[in-house]
């Protein structure tokens, strides 16, 4: 049942940080328009590989964080507080840049090209790191999750996130009608609020 668990909130936590509409998002509908659905594959790698880097800093911070036991609520509020101000961020930032997303031109070897684009689009947008340092923070101070534990829990997460960006990629087409700047102000505002009282939970878990 714990392992359940694991991969349930995994899965689930991918699907919300899918929701955090940005550069990505707009590089994998442009990219897939212009040069077909394989390009938002490799963008969609890009991603996972800078993500599991993000994962594995957050998980070694996390392991000094276990070892400073007695310090578990100071992180808990500090985490929280992270996790709080990047819900309020987003809600107040709702709004997305449409001109987001920019084009990697393929030459000989495309895959390349857009394999680049999306580790640097992760890379360079410092949210993406805090996110997984607050998520790793929550599972180490409200669900004692082990190194074992938050290894399934980040798998799940970045195959459900891997998923919905080829899911996003795969229907571009229909996405660029549907998708409207309210529409994707509401999804970022949802996204945020999430965020907001994951974050609001994790500092005030001890007085709830």
């Amino acid at each position: 049942m714990h392992v359940f668990n694991c991969i349930w909130q995994g899965l689930t936590t991918g699907v919300v940080l899918s929701l955090m509409l940005g550069t990505v998002f707009f590089s994998l509908i442009r990219n897939s328009l212009k040069y077909g659905y394989h390009s938002g594959v490799y963008i969609s790698l890009g991603v996972i590989v800078c993500d599991i880097m993000f994962i594995s800093l957050g998980i070694a911070s996390h392991g000094f964080a276990v070892f400073l036991k007695n310090y578990n609520h100071s992180i808990s509020v500090v985490g929280g507080v992270v996790l709080a101000l990047m819900g309020v961020y987003m809600i107040v930032r709702a709004k997305p840049k449409i001109q987001e997303g920019k084009e990697f031109v393929p030459k000989k070897n495309p895959h390349y090209y857009f394999f680049a684009s999306g580790f640097l689009l992760n890379v360079l947008n410092p949210i993406n790191f805090f996110s997984w340092l607050g998520i790793s923070t929550m599972l180490t101070s409200q669900y004692n999750y082990d190194i074992p534990d938050k290894i399934i829990f980040f798998t799940a997460s970045l195959v459900s996130i891997f998923v919905v960006e080829i899911m996003i990629a795969h229907s571009a087409h229909k996405l660029k009608k549907m998708v409207t700047p309210l529409v994707l102000k509401r999804i970022n505002q949802v996204s945020g609020s999430v965020f907001l009282l994951l974050g609001l939970r994790l500092a005030l878990g001890m007085y709830l």
